[in-house]
């Protein structure tokens, strides 16, 4: 697919409208495709639909492709981030044209009569480059798994259901179709499927422990405190136990450990814990390390024990209390990676002190748990 010189400056001359009206667009967009196409329902979250973080991420992809369509490779680590999700949800080419029809009808309706042939053709042009891109790194990512049995969801039997919190429980999970499991890295996330009123439904969880060949642990948070509330979350909470088989997808994600560092500073608030916990568990020294948890009360500090066991003092629990700008500049050392996950508000307070006191912005890094690029400010 390529462009013209003048779709490529009729893109980026109307790129603005994307930025501002794109949720708008992209709501229009999704309720068109999946009228259309309603078993594309089964591939995206409905709570994100609902709240809307899904269709303004969308919104933000296409505009940060439409505003770099000459320079494209800067959006790589961006675009890998989806395509690791993508993967994860067993999104394939074949979904893209659909997409990119839907998108165009989504344009073209809220534009009206300024809709022109030429915007159109632009921005069709302008999608088929990006769908191509995505397709290309995707594609890597489902080779790189071998087996075609690995490249879709895969079932697992429950082993394990363990309550460790007033309203989380972990499950280990073993693969049950004679498959191979495989190795990941610390951070990353599988894809768990379950079926209700007809729709498959797919949420991500961390892996919260280091790879031990013979099961993958996640830890789970009934949601009830969130309108709507998590449908994944609390269906596995309230009807899966141990012996039972759920449907999943091999690890994926990009949240992982900077090789290059020798410090590592992890912070979490809540449920942010489960990425980190993976990695903490990676590690081969303790010195390696400080560990900040933010939780309301004691009894929601998940894997206490294990991380008082493996970092002893450079562990730091804010139980009930919030963490304050003194106690981030005596944990946090210059230079170190540092690690946040958890509530996005929590995130970016944090961020925005880390900043402050002189913290490089190339040395933190995310995780969220909702749809990365509805997180652009």
């Amino acid at each position: 697919m390529t462009m013209t010189e003048e779709q490529k400056q009729i893109v980026k001359s109307t790129a603005p409208i994307l930025k501002e009206h794109g949720k708008e667009i992209t709501s229009i967009f999704y309720k068109k495709m999946f009228e259309a196409h309603p078993e594309l329902r089964n591939y995206f979250n409905l709570t994100n639909q609902e709240i809307g973080t899904q269709p303004l991420a969308l919104a933000n992809t296409v505009y940060l492709a439409a505003e770099n369509i000459e320079q494209l490779e800067v959006l790589l680590p961006q675009v890998k981030t989806i395509a690791h999700k993508h993967r994860s949800l067993t999104i394939k080419a074949e979904h893209y044209p659909i997409v990119g029809e839907y998108l165009l009808k989504g344009i073209a309706e809220y534009l009206g009569d300024a809709a022109t042939p030429e915007i159109l053709d632009a921005w069709g042009a302008a999608y088929g480059i990006i769908a191509d891109i995505f397709i290309e790194v995707e594609q890597e990512m489902y080779d790189a798994l071998g087996d075609a049995r690995n490249q879709d969801f895969i079932a697992f039997k429950i082993t394990e259901k363990r309550h460790i919190a007033p309203n989380i429980f972990t499950l280990n999970l073993a693969r049950n179709d004679g498959g191979e499991l495989v190795d990941f890295t610390p951070g990353q996330y599988i894809s768990l499927r379950v079926k209700l009123n007809e729709l498959f439904h797919n949420r991500q969880y961390s892996l919260t422990k280091a790879f031990d060949g013979k099961t993958y642990q996640v830890a789970i948070k009934q949601e009830n405190e969130k309108d709507p509330a998590g449908v994944v979350s609390n269906h596995i909470y309230e009807n899966y136990q141990v012996g039972d088989t759920i449907l999943a997808t091999l690890p994926a994600g990009d949240f992982e450990l900077d090789k290059a560092a020798s410090q590592h500073v992890f912070i979490a608030g809540g449920i942010g814990i489960t990425p980190i916990a993976a990695m903490i568990d990676s590690l081969e020294t303790a010195n390696q390390a400080q560990l900040i948890h933010c939780v309301r009360s004691e009894e929601y500090a998940v894997f206490a024990e294990a991380f008082q066991a493996k970092l002893g003092e450079r562990y730091h629990l804010f139980a009930g209390e919030n963490i304050s700008q003194a106690d981030l500049s005596e944990l946090v050392e210059q230079g170190a990676a540092i690690y946040l996950c958890g509530p996005v508000p929590f995130m970016r307070e944090i961020e925005a002190i880390l900043l402050a006191q002189g913290h490089a912005q190339s040395d933190i890094h995310f995780e969220a748990f909702q749809p990365a690029l509805s997180l652009i400010k």
